[in-house]
């Protein structure tokens, strides 16, 4: 009967908002970027369209000699393929969210597109702690992470038998150090009890 209902809600940075309570921390990580690269993303995607109906119109125009329409069909794949992923990040910067739930339970994260995402959940215990992803600033791969035109990035993680569980897209060290603390808190406080 007399639960403690008060909650304390708060922001770290510019793109993290929490909501803390007695038996729950919520955590949203939205994924907007600044108004000129995000018109340069919406810029490439009608380039790659732009592109994609030029290709189409001259397979539709010109009369097929040898293996053009092969040639064509195996051009169009890789088009569908990577305007899939430029779609994909352009929807992301647009509406994405991660959403990191801990509660009495354990820890989900989910990848959400508006109010869609499946959450990936882990019970307390059976996880390793929470804790920063090495930088390794040889690694290129790394540095195209963390582009605006990608969405990988994540800077924090924990683990649950073979599987990894990454989050925390694009933070800066500030953030993320400050979100891993508020996690971790979170995480020994709630699995406690």
């Amino acid at each position: 009967m007399g639960t403690n209902t008060r909650r304390k809600d708060g922001r770290i940075g510019d793109r993290i908002t929490f909501e803390q309570s007695d038996d729950q921390l919520r955590v949203d990580i939205r994924q907007g970027i600044p108004p000129t690269q995000m018109s340069l993303l919406t810029l490439w995607l009608l380039l790659w369209f732009s592109l994609e109906a030029v290709v189409l119109y001259f397979w539709t125009q010109e009369p097929s000699q040898g293996n053009a329409a092969l040639g064509y069909a195996i051009y169009s794949a890789f088009w569908a393929f990577f305007a899939f992923r430029i779609g994909k990040v352009w929807l992301w910067r647009k509406r994405g969210v991660e959403v990191i739930t801990v509660d009495r339970r354990g820890i989900s994260v989910a990848n959400a597109f508006g109010q869609r995402g499946l959450p990936d959940f882990i019970a307390h215990g059976a996880y390793s702690p929470i804790r920063r992803i090495e930088e390794n600033p040889q690694q290129i791969l790394r540095t195209f992470e963390q582009a605006f035109w990608s969405m990988g990035g994540e800077t924090l993680q924990f683990s649950s038998g073979k599987r990894t569980m990454v989050l925390g897209k694009q933070l800066s060290d500030r953030d993320a150090d400050t979100l891993l603390k508020l996690l971790q808190a979170a995480a020994r406080r709630l699995s406690a009890g």
